[in-house]
């Protein structure tokens, strides 16, 4: 009896070591972290330079992966559906869990049930104008859309995005109307802009500034509530005659509902790593950027203060996906 019990007490502290031993060897192998954005957009290259600083503290490989479309909801519809065992991430923006809640009727996912690892960072948006219209100021932007409106075009990132938002934000406030055309990301959006085939884009700085420098767009202003110290030449919206006009983007990473805290503090931990590199938060900055801490408390707090801001702008606009 006693040579039994001594057995079924080696066998359980077997089971206990093989579990920590695990739990200790997470990860195992290469982790895929998806991104909701065409590859070569802005979100797509910080997703790009995280991965590389990450896996560095993880001691495998973080994959880039791009399943773009739908005001990012293909990304997140299949990160929500992906085993919870830490191996499938989501890069996250506001418009996957916050403003989609409020414009599809019949929402692919819970935007609540993500397994939150941590905030990224925010960064705001330029708004570019095509060289044909050769607008020199917000105020010319404005004139021209008073004489003809509704006729005055402006990308975004799609239907949704934070850059419709941004767009759709900046109509009420100027009290104009544009023709909005949605596109997948920023990668497709630019081209059309630079040919004249649309007139405005909000665009993140880290795509836009570099077509504006190269000579190929022109940009009238920045959508932060102060100017950028990396661009301070840069007017804001709100001091070009629109007080209270900010709108940003901002990114996080979380995991699929379920996925136990030992998996998300692990990545969590080389999120922060990554985050704490000079080299990586220089990058950000030039982005257009600024970097978060990596704390899920962060995210946390960024979605409790912009559900009902964001709320109120989409019934307003009158937003609707589907």
């Amino acid at each position: 009896m006693l040579k039994a019990g001594i057995k079924l007490m080696a066998a359980a502290m077997l089971g206990v070591m093989a579990s920590v031993a695990g739990a200790a060897a997470y990860p195992e192998r290469a982790i895929t972290m998806i991104t909701p954005f065409p590859a070569g957009g802005a979100t797509d290259g910080l997703a790009r330079t995280l991965a590389e600083h990450m896996a560095k503290t993880l001691g495998q490989s973080v994959v880039v992966e791009n399943r773009a479309g739908a005001a990012t909801t293909i990304g997140a519809s299949h990160v929500s559906r992906a085993a919870p065992d830490g191996y499938t991430i989501l890069l996250a923006t506001n418009s996957t869990l916050v403003t989609n809640r409020f414009l599809f009727k019949n929402l692919s996912y819970d935007p609540d049930a993500f397994a939150p690892i941590g905030m990224i960072g925010i960064g705001p948006m330029v708004l570019l104008s095509t060289k044909k219209d050769q607008f020199k100021s917000l105020a010319d932007v404005v004139k021209a859309a008073k004489a003809q409106p509704g006729t005055l075009s402006i990308a975004s990132f799609g239907a949704g995005t934070s850059s419709h938002l941004a767009a759709e934000y900046f109509q009420q406030l100027a009290d104009v109307k544009l023709l909005h055309v949605p596109f997948k990301g920023s990668t497709q959006a630019l081209p059309q802009l630079i040919n004249g085939d649309v007139d405005l884009f909000f665009d993140m700085v880290s795509t836009g500034m570099p077509q504006v420098d190269a000579g190929k767009v022109d940009v009238q202003a920045i959508t932060s509530k102060e100017r950028m110290s990396s661009l301070p030449n840069m007017p804001t919206v709100s001091e070009s005659g629109y007080p209270g006009f900010e709108m940003t983007a901002w990114f996080t990473l979380v995991a699929p509902p379920g996925t136990p805290q030992a998996e998300t503090q692990a990545v969590g931990k080389a999120l922060k790593a990554a985050l704490s590199d000079e080299a990586v938060r220089k990058r950000m900055v030039v982005m257009g950027i600024e970097p978060s801490d990596g704390s899920p408390d962060a995210l946390t707090a960024q979605i409790k203060q912009e559900i009902p801001i964001i709320q109120s702008l989409v019934k307003r606009a009158n937003i609707a996906v589907q």
